[in-house]
């Protein structure tokens, strides 16, 4: 089922003009057992991370995309912060990280200063 939502999204993609796809570098996520919880590393075990990535690339490069892997490393607690400014979820606020990392901007303001 993750195979066939990643092949639909890289479709829809393509039919609305996309030319670069960014994708996390899961090969960075953690490794197995790293983690106290027994529960975390049995999810982070049977997680297919690299069938994924594999089939998100074969995929992406298939449709003409050109295809760049981002370092993931605190997007999920920078897009926590970002998508309460923003009224996003912390998912979707995940995804614009990763794309600014892509552009090359490291300083990301996550605070709203009154002037």
């Amino acid at each position: 089922m993750r195979l066939q939502a990643l092949t639909r999204l890289v479709e829809y993609a393509y039919h609305h003009g996309v030319d670069t796809v960014v994708f996390e570098d899961l090969k960075r996520i953690k490794k197995r057992r790293c983690t106290r919880s027994k529960t975390a590393n049995r999810k982070i075990t049977r997680f297919p991370k690299r069938k994924l990535l594999e089939h998100g690339v074969v995929m992406a490069r298939k449709y003409g995309f050109k295809v760049y892997l981002v370092n993931p490393a605190y997007t999920s607690k920078m897009g926590e912060k970002l998508g309460k400014i923003l009224g996003l979820d912390r998912h979707t606020a995940s995804a614009y990280i990763l794309v600014l990392k892509y552009l090359g901007i490291s300083k990301i303001p996550l605070s709203i200063s009154s002037s």
